[in-house]
């Protein structure tokens, strides 16, 4: 499996942005027109960043069903829940209501409305691609619908605090420059020990005075 670092992170959430702006920009809606325009290759580009903005925005709430297990495990030991659990919103269920939603909503309300749960529609499949494939955990985590369940949530966050209390504490940078340079320290007093004890004997061996035979 895949360690999830803060390169990937970087990584993993271009993918969700640039999903967006492609689908927005495909759909031809504008609802700010307020642009930005830059030539490539000789060809003019506009884009209206308020949409591509509120777009990017609105279709990223969904990641707040994250919360509970950030708030549990904290950043630093947030990778260890989240191969445990699937967030409340993220599994089939909502999958296909929102689905269907952004359909029934384009066709009887408003193509901008659909488009927009389309995005959080994409942000999720985008979820799902990523565990199945790069992380290689199975997609029956998304069959789960009703949530976290807090016994479970409990359960799991004690059995981290046993496996790293088992484990050797790491050193950390400062611990580790500290060492060193007492061990610098200490190896550079033993040279100049060996020096002074070099000196010593070569300046009684000129003090000594020759044996007359």
């Amino acid at each position: 499996m895949r360690k999830y670092t803060w390169p990937y992170g970087i990584f993993h959430w271009f993918i969700h942005y640039a999903l967006t702006i492609i689908l927005w920009w495909a759909s031809g809606i504008t609802i700010f027109p307020v642009y930005i325009s830059a030539t490539l290759l000789g060809v003019l580009w506009k884009a209206s960043i308020v949409d591509y903005f509120i777009v990017i925005v609105i279709s990223s709430l969904i990641d707040l069903d994250h919360l509970p297990l950030l708030k549990k495990f904290g950043f630093r030991r947030y990778t260890f829940g989240a191969k445990r659990f699937v967030a409340p919103l993220h599994n089939f269920f909502f999958l296909s209501f929102l689905g269907i939603l952004s359909a029934f909503t384009a066709i009887f309300i408003s193509k901008k409305i659909g488009v927009i749960i389309l995005a959080v529609v994409l942000h999720m499949i985008w979820d799902i691609f990523e565990d199945v494939v790069i992380f290689r955990t199975s997609f029956r985590r998304w069959e789960k619908t009703w949530g976290l369940n807090t016994q479970d949530l409990e359960q799991s966050y004690n059995e981290l605090v046993q496996m790293e209390a088992q484990q050797p504490k790491k050193e950390s940078k400062i611990s580790k420059i500290k060492r060193m340079r007492t061990t610098l320290e200490e190896r550079s007093r033993k040279l100049r020990e060996r020096s002074s004890k070099l000196r010593e004997k070569i300046r009684r061996k000129k003090t000594v005075p020759p044996t007359v035979s």
